[in-house]
């Protein structure tokens, strides 16, 4: 079923979206606050606020009892960058797609979004359950201001669209764990002409990585995730080129698949360090974790997809299920139990990038299938 979208409407929130700043840091999505409640008066909803003043959570809800489906929009944007055509906070048209930073992640979506709960609420005006249509703040550092701040308040949903990951054509309803870990080698300093009176502390690192590489590279596979990976983020050691280097530390990214956990790769890495400690006296290590998250996965045959993949097939959207080695606030709602899956209008990835811009075209045929999934969740 094809649902009648309010295309101007569209556009011209996410006109209104776009030319307000919310670059986080700081974020202040206090400066789109007035807008986004317009939009959600617009639709009947009732708004609550949630957060501090400057970094607002602002959710629209509709309708009573259950199912309760939300979905969830963030308002912060990363800095613009270098390299634009046009004014970053300036929306313009070009060829079809509208550019400007916060087009594809992810006012464009929120914007789309809102469009598909109108057109589902002109077309099906009476309807047992609750939709929740969320602008929420954060995202871009970390949501201890938004979604984890919601769901310490009692946000509850049955079920989470989160329009921040995946294409039009590709749902995402997996995450790979991630594990973010620095390692700081320690050995002893000594001329850089008699290096072997030392113990060099960044050879000692490299000899680390290299072996933990192996490991990651090795780990098993699952058929819906990608290979673990990892990623030398940073790396830093040594005081000058004719001294040997007493210390070094590095920080490394490692994205793994669901059937794999965390500790599992935790205690590789340690052992790593203990044999590499006993073949090197006078050497010691540490190691901190200081970000952790587990692989998820939603089940393809849930209701949820099911229904979701439904309305693809209405639209003849050739919809892949597929899972990302990165992390969304869907990750966080899972883990607060709440089954959470991603989609997205993006066609030609820009987010995060100098001249972001997503496909008008994309956008009504995304908020034509939300639509199209609220109707068959509702029915």
């Amino acid at each position: 079923m094809e649902f009648s979208i309010d295309r101007e409407g569209l556009i011209s929130l996410l006109f209104s979206l776009i030319r307000q700043p919310t670059i986080n840091p700081p974020g202040n999505e206090y400066l789109i606050e007035k807008i986004v409640m317009k939009s959600m008066r617009e639709i009947g909803a009732e708004i609550k606020i949630v957060g501090e003043k400057r970094r607002p959570n602002i959710i629209g809800e509709i309708g009573k009892g259950k199912p309760v489906i939300a979905i969830l929009s963030h308002m912060d944007v990363v800095p613009p960058g270098e390299g634009w055509d046009t004014l970053p906070f300036e929306p313009v048209i070009k060829n079809g797609r509208i550019y400007g930073r916060g087009a594809e992640d992810d006012k464009g979506p929120y914007s789309a979004s809102w469009a598909a709960v109108k057109a589902f609420l002109e077309n099906k005006k009476n309807f047992s359950g609750k939709i929740i249509l969320g602008a929420v703040a954060d995202e871009e550092r970390g949501s201890e201001k938004g979604i984890k701040l919601l769901l310490k308040n009692g946000f509850r949903a049955d079920a989470c669209l989160i329009p921040d990951a995946g294409k039009w054509n590709e749902a995402v309803i997996g995450e790979k764990g991630a594990l973010w870990i620095k390692i700081k080698a320690f050995g002893k300093t000594s001329h850089g002409s008699e290096p072997e009176k030392g113990i060099n502390a960044i050879w000692l690192l490299v000899d680390i990585l290299k072996k933990v590489k192996k490991e990651i590279k090795n780990l098993p596979s699952h058929p819906l995730f990608t290979k673990a990976t990892m990623n030398l983020g940073k790396i830093i050691g040594g005081d000058a080129p004719n001294m040997v280097a007493s210390s070094s530390e590095c920080i490394i990214d490692i994205r793994y698949p669901a059937g794999i956990m965390g500790k599992e790769i935790l205690e590789k890495i340690r052992n790593i360090l203990l044999e590499t400690k006993s073949r090197n006296s006078g050497s010691s290590f540490e190691m901190d974790v200081f970000q952790q998250t587990s692989p998820h996965l939603i089940e393809k045959n849930s209701i949820w997809i099911k229904k979701f993949k439904e309305s693809a097939n209405d639209l003849g959207i050739p919809l892949k299920l597929t899972t990302t080695g990165g992390n969304t606030v869907a990750k966080i709602l899972y883990e607060a139990g709440i089954p959470s899956f991603s989609h997205s209008p993006q066609d030609i990835p820009s987010a995060h990038q100098a001249n972001e811009s997503i496909s008008i075209e994309k956008l009504l045929l995304s908020a034509n299938l939300w639509a199209g999934f609220l109707s068959k969740v509702f029915s």
